[in-house]
C-alpha cells in the first residue's frame, strides 16, 4: 500500500496534504475491497484501493458525535444557510433506545461503534445528497457513537424543506440511507444475551466467547 501512495503521490502532488504524519486527526481515508486499510497493508492482485480525503466542515453537515447536541443551536446554524430564507419546514427525527423489543425482552444497553473517518465521510455524502433534491433546503445528520441506555438518544436529523411533505419523506428516506450504508455497527445487550442489529432491523446473536461464557 505503501509503495501504491508513494507513486500516486508524484503523479498527483496534491495527495500529500493529507498524508503527513504530523497531522493523525486528519489523515487521508484508504479502503481495501471495502474496508479500513493503512500504509502498512500488503496488496494483491485484483485489490480494489479506494483513497478518500478527511471529512470536512460546512453545510449541509453529517457527522459521528459523542454527546447530544442542542436542537435550538442546529436550527440557528440552518438559519445560517441563505437559502433558509425560502424553508417552510423543519422536520426533526431524533432516535432513542428502546427499552425492550421482540416479545418484550428487556434491553441493558445499545453500543454503538464505527470507523470514525469513513463514517464521516459517509453521513456528508448522504446530507449532500438529499440537500440537492428538489425543494430540500439543508439537511444535518449526527449519530451518536457510545455505550448507551434505553430512553437516551442515538441518532438526529435535520431537514429543512419548501414545504412539510417534502421534509418528512426526505427524513424519512436520509434515515433509511444511514442505517444501510454508514459503516456503524450496533450491538444490543438484553436479558437474553448480545445482538448484532443490521441495518433491516434484523438480530443476530453474537457468539459467547470463553470468557463470557
Amino acid at each position: 500500500m505503501k509503495d501504491l501512495i508513494e507513486l500516486l503521490v508524484k503523479k498527483y502532488p496534491q495527495i500529500a496534504n493529507y498524508i503527513d504524519e504530523t497531522e493523525p486527526e486528519e489523515p487521508i481515508i484508504v479502503l481495501v475491497n471495502g474496508e479500513p486499510a493503512n500504509q502498512n497493508r500488503e496488496l494483491k492482485n485484483n485489490d480494489e484501493v479506494f483513497l478518500f480525503p478527511p471529512a470536512s466542515g460546512g453545510f449541509p453537515e453529517g457527522l459521528i458525535i459523542e454527546e447530544d447536541v442542542s436542537v435550538d443551536n442546529i436550527i440557528e446554524e440552518m438559519r445560517k444557510n441563505p437559502e433558509f430564507i425560502r424553508s417552510g419546514a423543519v422536520v426533526i427525527f431524533i432516535g432513542f433506545v428502546k427499552g425492550f423489543v421482540e416479545n418484550n425482552v428487556e434491553v441493558y444497553e445499545l453500543s454503538y461503534d464505527a470507523y470514525k473517518p469513513f463514517a464521516n465521510v459517509k453521513l456528508k455524502e448522504i446530507a449532500e445528497k438529499y440537500s440537492r433534491k428538489p425543494n430540500v433546503i439543508d439537511v444535518r445528520i449526527y449519530h451518536k457513537v457510545s455505550k448507551l441506555k434505553p430512553k437516551e438518544t442515538t441518532v438526529y436529523i435535520f431537514v429543512s424543506a419548501i414545504d412539510r411533505k417534502t421534509a418528512f419523506n426526505i427524513a424519512r428516506e436520509v434515515l433509511e440511507r444511514v442505517k444501510h450504508e454508514t459503516p456503524i455497527w450496533k450491538l444490543e445487550r438484553r436479558s437474553d444475551g448480545e445482538f448484532w442489529v443490521l441495518g433491516d432491523g434484523r438480530r443476530v446473536p453474537r457468539p459467547r466467547t470463553t470468557r463470557q461464557q
